[in-house]
């Protein structure tokens, strides 16, 4: 191990002790970066957003060499053919270990790496990525940037993360997360923020939060407070997508399918425009965008903050946000009786229900 290697173990080692009450663990991941600048490089404009100054600058320079790399045009391809993009490119980086600079996939207790995936030749992919890797220098172009990383990390912990109070997830949720928590910044992935998992065998799931990064002409990392309901958003999804598994609560499905479906066919265009696929996912960003209002609300947001996030909920056609909003306060001060909102998921079944009837009687009033 060399030196520049050991320092950011032991910075990442003690940022990740300094945090340890918070239970959630702040870093840079070397297969963060490898997947988005493949992807970036192979168009992707989610990757390509090219906000992250002198890196980005340093990104063309290292890797213009390689630019025509077989991983490149097989990238298109998987994006074309099964839709990898967004977050199922994150999915596949948090899925990889590297062993003797080869890569493979880890062993997991259940299978989390994103769908999508699926049908892709992940033999071929292992094979052309660690091509990749080995010809492009990809390590040295990671340890060069130390600094780079090490700044926006400490940036982040002092703007962002260290004004998130964990604590109100149990409090809210009315259990105990089972899961270990950590962020990760993904220095070329602009303005996107995604939320992915994995559960390796013989260990505990662990849920992430990878962020974006951006600059000022400066080149200085700009993150402030005004970021902490994305990061707030990302947790939310490990205590609400697991009540739509089919396999752990299959009635819940089953009761909400038509009214989602509905309520999904008729946002379909906006929802494709975020990147959501299909109903489950609708209902789950619907209560997890609802639960980071409750917090900016139960952590005394001023109201105009409180009013925007709703109002861009809305833009975004969760147009069904004031009345979620306004349901999950009331488990809220009934939390005491219902105990978890898994135990108050009926009555949001309910909800999507009337209000998928209520859309439909007044379409067919207006036929």
């Amino acid at each position: 191990m060399n030196l520049k290697t050991f320092l950011i173990l032991l910075f990442t080692f003690t940022l990740c002790n300094n945090i340890k009450s918070q239970n959630i663990e702040l870093r840079v991941n070397e297969n963060v970066e490898l997947m988005s600048i493949i992807s970036r490089m192979a168009g992707y404009p989610e990757y390509h957003m090219d906000i992250a100054g002198q890196y980005i600058k340093d990104i063309d320079q290292h890797f213009s060499p390689v630019k025509r790399h077989p991983i490149i045009p097989f990238m298109k391809k998987v994006r074309k053919q099964y839709g990898i993009s967004f977050d199922a490119v994150m999915s596949m980086a948090i899925h990889l270990q590297k062993e003797n600079d080869n890569f493979f996939l880890i062993k997991e207790e259940i299978n989390t790496l994103e769908k999508r995936w699926n049908e892709v030749d992940k033999t071929q992919f292992l094979n052309l990525l660690t091509d990749f890797y080995k010809e492009s220098c990809f390590h040295d172009f990671f340890e060069a940037h130390t600094k780079i990383y090490k700044k926006a990390i400490q940036d982040y912990k002092e703007k962002v993360l260290n004004h998130l109070d964990i604590s109100w997830y149990e409090s809210f949720y009315g259990n105990k997360p089972e899961e270990n928590f950590s962020v990760i910044i993904g220095f070329c992935n602009g303005g996107g923020n995604y939320g992915v998992n994995r559960h390796a065998r013989n260990k505990e799931k662990e849920v992430f939060a990878i962020v974006g990064y951006f600059v000022n002409k400066d080149n200085e990392p700009q993150y402030s407070k005004d970021y902490l309901p994305t990061l707030i958003h990302e947790f939310n999804h490990s205590f609400i997508n697991y009540l739509l598994d089919e396999s752990k609560y299959p009635n819940h499905v089953e009761e909400l399918e038509k009214a989602a479906t509905d309520l999904f066919e008729s946002s379909q265009w906006a929802m494709s425009k975020q990147a959501y696929g299909n109903w489950k996912t609708m209902i789950n960003e619907s209560l997890v965008r609802a639960a980071v209002i409750c917090y900016m609300l139960d952590k005394k947001y001023p109201l105009l903050e409180v009013r925007k996030e709703l109002s861009a909920q809305i833009q975004r056609n969760f147009r069904w946000m004031p009345e979620l909003v306004y349901l999950l306060r009331k488990y809220e001060k009934k939390q005491s009786q219902y105990t978890s909102l898994k135990n108050f998921y009926p009555h949001i079944i309910d909800f999507f229900s009337d209000y998928a009837e209520k859309e439909n009687n007044k379409l067919n009033i207006m036929y």
